[in-house]
């Protein structure tokens, strides 16, 4: 029980606070307190340690491009999402950032002449759709004998994922298996598997996280073709002919080899005034393809730099149509 005369009053001069004033001048009104616990000084002394040196800020959503020590496989990888909670029916993202060792390099899901793709698989809990990874637009190595793509900085790799119509309140495991190989003088392979847990409320939709980091990632990634003024795509004979209108002087395109599906030769590019068309060699193969829908996916870039815009590029075509001016279906 407090001692009716007991008043407790710290006046810290505000030119200088330190711990040891606080505490002297607790100490001197303690006298007057009829029940002495040693143990109050202590306790007093943590509470405002923390209060007065805990200073450091919370560490920053992605880590630093490639400055770390050698690590394991020579790529850190960190496994995060961009929502706060899970709700019913919700679509969110689980995002993959890999940071090679410095001078080290990852792949693109085309590694192109030597390499190997990056990979990562999800394991999800009953009732979760997750879609396929999405990767930035990467860089182009070139070589005396080859052409590679891949990363030689951070990337954030997006997977899409869709909660179902129904949740209960609670948490969800997530899995997350990624496999890459790091080039530098020699390769190494690196795997790592990982659990990220996510809360789930069962009435409402979580909200998207307010990050500068997963906001400059997500305007990094490719968007669907149907997006670019007049973008579409088409089978003649046996190009892939891709058109669109845009400023750009500089049109690429880096072609996803499927079952069935090989990119040949060189694109050439025909551009009057701002419309392009882009004519990319393919040869399909029926005999190789897994099913009787041929898959063609490919990445369209404008511009020079990894922050211009690029665009995905899907078409679907049945084996049994004509590939002589057929469009296809787009996805």
């Amino acid at each position: 029980m407090e001692h009716p005369e007991f008043r407790m009053s710290v006046d810290i001069p505000r030119k200088k606070v330190t711990i040891r004033n606080i505490l002297s001048r607790i100490h001197n009104s303690l006298p007057r307190c009829r029940v002495y616990d040693p143990g109050v000084l202590s306790m007093l002394a943590i509470l405002f340690s923390t209060m007065l040196l805990h200073t450091s800020p919370p560490p920053p959503f992605f880590q630093g491009d490639g400055d770390q020590k050698s690590t394991k496989g020579h790529a850190l990888v960190d496994v995060s999402t961009d929502v706060g909670w899970i709700g019913p029916g919700q679509e969110f993202h689980i995002i993959v950032a890999i940071t090679p060792d410095a001078g080290w390099h990852t792949y693109w899901e085309n590694p192109g002449d030597s390499g190997a793709p990056t990979e990562i698989e999800v394991g999800a809990p009953e009732g979760y759709r997750v879609g396929k990874p999405i990767f930035p637009r990467p860089e182009i190595f070139i070589t005396a004998n080859e052409t590679t793509y891949g990363y030689s900085k951070q990337v954030a790799i997006f997977i899409p994922v869709k909660a179902p119509s129904s949740t209960l309140d609670g948490r969800a495991d997530f899995q997350v298996t990624t496999a890459w190989l790091a080039c530098k003088k020699s390769c190494v392979q690196g795997e790592e598997t990982s659990t990220i847990t996510i809360s789930v409320r069962a009435w409402e939709e979580g909200p998207i996280r307010k990050s500068k980091s997963i906001q400059r990632w997500q305007e990094s990634l490719p968007r669907p073709l149907s997006e670019l003024e007049n973008g579409s795509v088409r089978i003649v004979g046996n190009f892939l002919k891709i058109t669109g209108t845009t400023k750009y002087r500089h049109v690429g395109f880096l072609g996803i080899e499927k079952s069935g599906v090989r990119f040949t030769n060189t694109n050439t590019l025909e551009i009057i005034g701002d419309s392009f068309t882009i004519s990319v060699p393919v040869n399909l193969d029926p005999s190789n393809a897994t099913d009787d829908t041929l898959e063609i996916v490919g990445l369209l870039t404008l511009g020079r730099n990894l922050v211009d815009p690029s665009y995905t590029v899907t078409l679907m075509v049945e084996q049994n149509t004509t590939r002589y001016f057929s469009k296809g279906v787009e996805k």
